[in-house]
């Protein structure tokens, strides 16, 4: 068992957050990626996205990534019985609905090269690195964030 250093839950050998509060249990190592450009790097923490504009998704308690390609904007959230109000990343499989996802929670911008999340007036809260945003504001996100949707809590990382 892993006993989380801020609530003091046991969680799961092998887990990267803690089940209860989405704190991670594990430093997570991110190195630098190698650019076209000999002199370029992209550095851990970085706001740049590469010309794919491909994230992956890191959910806690999960082994595979989500793989998202962000084209222009993607609403994160889960399924409610209306078919015309689904989510463009529906985070069921993720018990999204047990982890205060709302249907519409969080939206994924890009601009240029650059990652925004804006919180959809979600009834528990859009978080970074802990962090609790203000509905409606856009914040920048980096390589490497935790981005926390109620309880559901994940890490994003840049292709």
């Amino acid at each position: 068992m892993i006993i989380c250093p801020n609530c003091g839950h046991q969680n799961l050998e092998g887990a990267l957050f803690c089940e209860r509060c989405g704190v991670a249990l594990t430093a997570i190592s991110v190195g630098t990626k190698k650019l076209g450009n000999e002199d370029s790097q992209l550095e851990a923490g970085g706001e740049q996205l590469d010309d794919e504009y491909i994230v992956f998704l890191h959910v806690a308690g999960y082994e595979d990534p989500i793989t998202v390609q962000i084209i222009d904007q993607i609403v994160m959230g889960r399924t409610g019985g209306e078919m015309d109000n689904t989510p463009h990343l529906n985070l069921d499989t993720h018990k999204a609905d047990e982890l205060g996802v709302s249907r519409r929670h969080a939206l994924l911008t890009r601009d240029g090269h650059r990652l925004f999340v804006t919180d959809l007036n979600s009834t528990n809260s859009t978080y970074i690195n802990g962090q609790r945003l203000e509905p409606e504001a856009t914040y920048v996100l980096r390589d490497g964030d935790e981005i926390r949707l109620g309880q559901l809590s994940m890490r994003l990382f840049f292709k």
